[in-house]
């Protein structure tokens, strides 16, 4: 048997735009001490509310 490279084996590739990156913002303690507090990740609660404010939508998101 030979390893290497398998037809359709793997993560499929992801758009480059949906990657995502740590950024680094200042909160006020207040804020970040309840973000802390959530059962749902900082990251995630940040991203549902930006989307719910702006009206936002993935790149490519037909819907």
């Amino acid at each position: 048997m030979s390893g290497g490279k398998r037809e359709g084996a793997g993560r499929p590739p992801i758009d480059r735009r949906m990657v995502k990156v740590p950024v680094g913002y200042k909160l006020p303690r207040w804020l970040v001490d309840w973000l802390r507090e959530q059962d749902v990740p900082a990251a995630q609660l940040i991203e549902d509310a930006l989307r719910r404010r702006h009206k936002l939508r993935p790149p490519g998101d037909g819907a």
